[in-house]
């Protein structure tokens, strides 16, 4: 992992944002390296791989990730930041088609984005040629606690889940299904946890947590039966 003390120096010295502005950025995104990706982090060698980070915001995540790496969103102040940080990043509306020239990567990291765009299954799918044949595509996403949590959360003055926060609500259950239909295979579902937890982890099950990520792969033959069903519907239609 990237030393945070070392990124303040680089932003404080590089960044065309102006002194007030790169404070708060760091202030905000780089107080400490992010739980989830700590998990990641550890769970996968993403220090020395290539991984294309979709959402990468301020660069929190893409910062640690290996040589090669690339990061995409549509906040130019925020590309520019992670370029200042000297880490590649492109200026992409994820919810439109993009082009990285045929790139392939050891990981996709897609994080805290999907439950805000307007076609996820359609990022999913154009995201597939962008792994590398034995590559794997990490989905980190919020789901749907109880009506009881959700309840305690807000008498906290907290606003998850609701309808002005994410377009959509997912479950463990809809969003294997979204894979599925996006033409991937689900092996493993896992709970991102500090590390002081390692020890009760298997209590941390992922029908009870309120962040979960999904290790993917591209899956040739759901892939087929999925584009089979397109092409039925679009004759039917």
């Amino acid at each position: 992992m990237r030393d945070l003390d070392e990124i303040r120096v680089t932003a404080q010295d590089k960044s065309p944002l102006g002194a007030d502005r790169t404070k708060e950025i760091l202030d905000t995104n780089f107080r400490r390296i992010p739980l989830r990706t700590q998990y990641a982090l550890a769970q996968f060698p993403l220090g020395s791989a290539s991984v294309l980070d979709v959402g990468c915001a301020y660069g929190t995540s893409l910062a640690h990730f290996g040589n090669g790496s690339i990061g995409l969103d549509n906040n130019p102040e925020a590309v520019a930041f992670c370029k200042a940080l000297g880490l590649e990043a492109q200026d992409v509306d994820v919810d439109d088609d993009f082009d990285l020239g045929g790139r392939e990567f050891d990981y996709i990291w897609v994080s805290d984005i999907l439950e805000h765009l307007e076609a996820p299954r359609l990022l999913l799918r154009r995201l597939i040629p962008a792994l590398a044949p034995t590559g794997k595509l990490l989905l980190q996403t919020s789901v749907l606690p109880s009506r009881l949590a959700r309840r305690v959360l807000r008498s906290r003055g907290k606003q998850p889940f609701d309808a002005d926060v994410h377009y959509h609500q997912w479950t463990q259950e809809t969003m294997t299904h979204l894979l599925s239909r996006a033409g991937y295979h689900v092996p493993r579902v896992l709970v991102p946890r500090p590390p002081e937890l390692s020890a009760v982890s298997l209590f941390l099950r992922p029908a009870f947590a309120p962040r979960l990520i999904f290790v993917a792969s591209p899956d040739e033959a759901t892939l087929r039966t999925v584009e089979r069903s397109e092409n039925r519907n679009r004759r039917l239609a």
